[in-house]
């Protein structure tokens, strides 16, 4: 799908999250409606799936955001940082590996060279969560997009410490001693909040 204007853009994310949204409520109305002996298994799974709908909805956003930049054919020098970085990704990871002082004479010029020029963005391989979106993986992607990360400071704790352990813990091992069911609502109300 190509995004050309922010009201597209607008639309494929609030629809996205309206979808989520739905699922997230139709999941907390059945994790509450389960019973006790049932409660801590829809809970695990109600966790993973908490877990993956913030996983999906941040890379789905962070996607239709690099591609609504890339239809916009902006030049190097409109570009923030962050889309800049992701265009010349590769020739970054070629400099760290190299002691060549040519390599990044040519690397500088290139930066210098082609400011009106319209790279092209790889919008779609721009944002990775590595199946682990955990704080500092956040921070890339809104570094990406150039979001504010201030909002999302006092949620580092929930995210890797709360959330992100106890999915892994579950899906890794079937299991997770430190779950308490009566978290499943802190988590629901947390994951929703980061999403919005």
């Amino acid at each position: 799908m190509k995004i050309r204007t922010t009201d597209q853009l607008d639309n494929a994310i609030d629809h996205d999250l309206g979808i989520r949204k739905r699922h997230l409520t139709s999941l907390k109305f059945t994790f509450e409606r389960s019973r006790n002996h049932a409660r801590t298994v829809v809970g695990y799974s109600a966790v993973c799936l908490l877990y993956a709908n913030w996983e999906g909805f941040v890379k789905h956003s962070g996607l239709c955001y690099t591609n609504f930049v890339f239809h916009k054919g902006l030049s190097y020098q409109q570009l923030s940082n962050g889309i800049i970085a992701t265009c010349v990704r590769a020739q970054i990871k070629g400099l760290r590996n190299s002691n060549k002082v040519s390599l990044n004479r040519d690397f500088v010029s290139l930066l210098r060279d082609c400011e009106e020029q319209k790279p092209s963005i790889p919008w779609k391989s721009a944002i990775k969560t590595y199946d682990n979106l955990n704080y500092e993986v956040l921070e890339e992607i809104l570094a990406i997009v150039g979001c504010n990360q201030q909002p999302y400071e006092s949620k580092k704790a929930f995210i890797d410490e709360r959330l992100l352990r106890h999915r892994n813990c579950i899906a890794h091992n079937g299991h997770d001693h430190d779950f308490d069911v009566e978290d499943f609502s802190d988590l629901y109300s947390g994951v929703s909040w980061l999403m919005e």
